[in-house]
């Protein structure tokens, strides 16, 4: 593997004569702040995490500060997500439901100034919005995540929501630090795999979670960041043989930096992922098959199956976002320590977006 002493070519530069797609990522064991006192990243905080170990300290950067707390809850039936940013020049509440079986979606944003919420600097923490439209309450107690949900009119329909997720004892998740350079990075936590217990409505239709088939996604996310982006992102969370699996796996936006936010989550446990992986899909057909695999260690190698198609478009000028994401389950196997775990129809989801923010 190659393996950057020092991380100064972090600093320097990260393209260079000789990019390797397999390479040496550092496991943090301690806490440490992500931002030095002028806002720049502080290089003791590059590397990977099992818990979330960095502060995201943000300051100055403006406009290209992106503070980000998503969850997509996920089960055969249904997707149900809420993500609370602030973008520097906005900040938003967006609330979205997609029916799997019917294809029924319903989605819509709060937006307000930068700054109408508080985004909090660590992981596990309490998080709120209150407004006249919408009043979301997530309250982070550690082995229990109370979720609360009140939006009247999500174009023109009432969406509410009570129910906990809860974390397993000695539960990981994939915590990272990617380096573009010292005025341009990016914290992400990705919590896998908690179960979710109690309920949501959409109108007059009231939806049940069951923990043994409905999963909490989490993709928190802190950092300076280009004006231009693209990635890839996908999610794999199921059960099998009485374990909690889940996968996460990334592209694009971290080539180039020796970092990635690839894992395995086996019964709790985090198996890192140290090169990049390779995605096949077919942007002229969403609906064939999405494979990514990991083509050096053979760690990963799923193909998801899509059961339904979401586009996202929003164009404002100097602002813009647009991607899409396919709902479906995932097939194949994954691989971890001598391990060998095949999965059969796990939900999940792949994606491709690109912004301009």
């Amino acid at each position: 593997m190659a393996r950057l002493p020092d991380y100064m070519p972090i600093v320097a530069g990260l393209m260079g004569a000789h990019y390797s797609p397999v390479y040496d990522e550092r496991e943090l064991t301690a806490a440490v702040p992500l931002c030095d006192a002028a806002g720049n990243l502080n290089s003791e905080a590059i590397g990977w995490s099992r818990t979330p170990l960095v502060t995201a300290n943000l300051h100055g950067h403006w406009p290209r500060k992106k503070r980000w707390n998503f969850w997509n809850w996920i089960s055969p039936d249904f997707v149900f997500s809420v993500t609370v940013a602030d973008i520097d020049l906005a900040s938003f509440c967006a609330v979205a439901f997609i029916d799997l079986r019917s294809g029924e979606r319903l989605d819509g944003t709060d937006l307000h100034r930068s700054g109408f919420t508080t985004m909090p600097d660590q992981v596990e923490r309490s998080i709120a919005w209150r407004s006249r439209k919408t009043t979301y309450a997530l309250r982070d107690a550690g082995d229990t995540i109370e979720v609360e949900l009140d939006c009247a009119n999500v174009h023109g329909t009432p969406v509410r929501a009570a129910f906990v997720m809860r974390r397993p004892p000695r539960h990981e998740s994939l915590n990272i630090v990617v380096p573009w350079s010292r005025t341009r990075f990016q914290l992400n936590s990705k919590h896998n795999t908690l179960p979710c217990e109690g309920w949501f409505s959409v109108g007059d239709r009231r939806f049940t979670m069951q923990p043994e088939t409905c999963h909490g996604v989490q993709d928190y996310g802190r950092g300076i960041w280009p004006y231009r982006s693209f990635w890839n992102w996908a999610v794999a969370t199921g059960v099998r043989n009485g374990d909690l699996v889940g996968v996460n796996m990334g592209a694009k936006w971290t080539t180039g930096t020796y970092a990635n936010e690839n894992g395995i989550l086996l019964g709790g446990r985090l198996y890192k992922v140290m090169e990049d992986l390779e995605w096949t899909y077919e942007p002229s057909n969403w609906m064939s098959p999405w494979r990514v695999r990991a083509p050096h260690s053979g760690m990963i190698d799923l193909t998801l199956t899509p059961t339904l198609i979401k586009t996202v478009g929003l164009n404002l000028g100097l602002l813009a976002s647009g991607g899409t994401v396919a709902f479906g389950s995932w097939s194949g196997v994954v691989r971890a320590e001598g391990r060998e775990v095949r999965l059969d129809r796990v939900m999940g989801w792949a994606e491709e977006f690109e912004h301009r923010w």
